[in-house]
């Protein structure tokens, strides 16, 4: 079972530096810093093979991203 998982900001610039500026963990390195410059609390998160920033999400949100995540790995 895939579950949600917050990446430090630590790991996310070793990855970035191991697998380079084109990587996607330095594209979410990328967009985390331009979010926290318009002063939101935001973190990078890893779903399974995706990735993407934002708050931290509620139990809610979470089991709409189960179900999201659910739904593409059927196609």
């Amino acid at each position: 079972m895939v579950s949600l998982i917050r990446v430090t900001d630590e790991e996310l610039e070793r990855l970035a530096k191991k697998r380079g500026p084109r990587s996607v963990a330095a594209e979410v390195l990328t967009e985390l810093r331009a979010q926290r410059a318009k002063d939101r609390q935001v973190f990078a998160f890893r779903y399974g093979p995706y990735w993407f920033t934002g708050p931290v999400p509620d139990a809610k949100a979470e089991a709409d991203l189960s179900g999201w995540a659910g739904e593409d790995e059927e196609e």
